[in-house]
């Protein structure tokens, strides 16, 4: 699977939190990215985009990740 840009932007924050150790929630135009233990400001900004997904119609269980080969 070919990813969007969105998605290489994700993979990229992904990589950056992973080489520092960080927790992050990472959302733009057609994808979004988590990674955290136990920090509630980025707990609170996945809660937050979980409910606007849902209220726009998007699964907010969807993980485009999975399908990277």
């Amino acid at each position: 699977m070919e990813l969007t840009k969105a998605q290489e932007f994700c993979q990229e924050v992904k990589e950056l939190a992973k080489k520092y150790n960080l927790p992050f929630f990472v959302v733009t135009e057609g994808a979004s990215a988590t990674q955290n233990k136990n920090c509630e400001a980025v707990a609170n900004a996945r809660r937050s985009h979980i409910k606007w997904e849902k209220e726009h119609g998007i699964n907010p269980e969807h993980d485009w990740e999975n399908r990277i080969t």
